[in-house]
């Protein structure tokens, strides 16, 4: 089967369509919030943890050893220490099965990173870590050096956005270092949007915020593309 790949110039467009969606959720989110508390309210910083389910489907099978498709689930969790500019730091952890078959796992630690807080409990942060994933006989286990850059956004008492923009480098693994199609210094990345629908309150002195959210996500691996939705339930307090 041909390996199907984005021209560079489709590969622009999209990575400008990224930039014009972030760009979009931060005009309309700004005067949603007005109705909540701002930054300057906090005290401490904040914290989320989510659960998770995602599905991701390869578009050529063959570069990831015949795996057609992925089904994960897990947790994953952020934190920002510091007022308005912030220590930030995460983790996640998860698990499930291709459908070659092969058993999948993934486990990334996030111990450096900054963040800058932005109204009752958003961010834009960039993480730094180390990580090891991998779908035994189809994907080789090995060590990531992961980084991401995240903005999330509370747009209304009942509606968050959020935008992820991940990379990795497998130094350790030569049928990973596979220089990713959109960014040809890195092995593989990452991007997706997400929308959480529930809702943002006050209590105990805290802004908290839950609900269930839908992620669509892009990832590039092993020289091959996986197009991927993700639901779960996110919880967030910030303080």
């Amino acid at each position: 089967m041909p390996r199907t790949w984005m021209s560079p110039r489709q590969t622009s467009a999209a990575s400008l369509a990224g930039f014009a969606a972030a760009a979009a959720i931060v005009s309309v989110a700004a005067p949603a919030r007005a109705e909540l508390p701002d930054v300057e309210d906090r005290q401490y910083g904040l914290g989320s943890v989510n659960m998770f389910l995602r599905y991701a489907q390869a578009r050529d099978p063959e570069a990831v050893h015949d795996l057609s498709g992925l089904f994960m689930g897990g947790l994953s969790a952020r934190a920002l220490y510091g007022k308005r500019f912030a220590y930030a730091f995460g983790l996640g952890i998860e698990f499930g099965a291709g459908g070659a078959p092969g058993f999948g796992f993934g486990f990334e630690l996030y111990p450096a990173g900054v963040a800058v807080a932005i109204g009752p409990s958003g961010y834009f942060g960039v993480f730094g870590g180390i990580g090891v994933n991998g779908v035994t006989a189809r994907v080789p286990m090995t060590l990531v050096l992961p980084a991401e850059v995240r903005l999330e956004l509370d747009v209304t008492k009942r509606a968050r956005l959020g935008a992820l923009f991940a990379v990795g480098w497998t130094p350790t693994n030569d049928v990973r270092q596979s220089s990713a199609g959109l960014i040809p210094f890195v092995d593989e990345n990452t991007m997706a949007l997400t929308a959480r629908f529930g809702k943002t309150f006050e209590r105990y002195g805290s802004m908290m915020g839950r609900g269930y959210f839908f992620r669509l996500e892009r990832r590039e691996q092993m020289r091959t593309v996986f197009l991927g939705l993700a639901f779960g339930w996110e919880l967030e307090t910030a303080n």
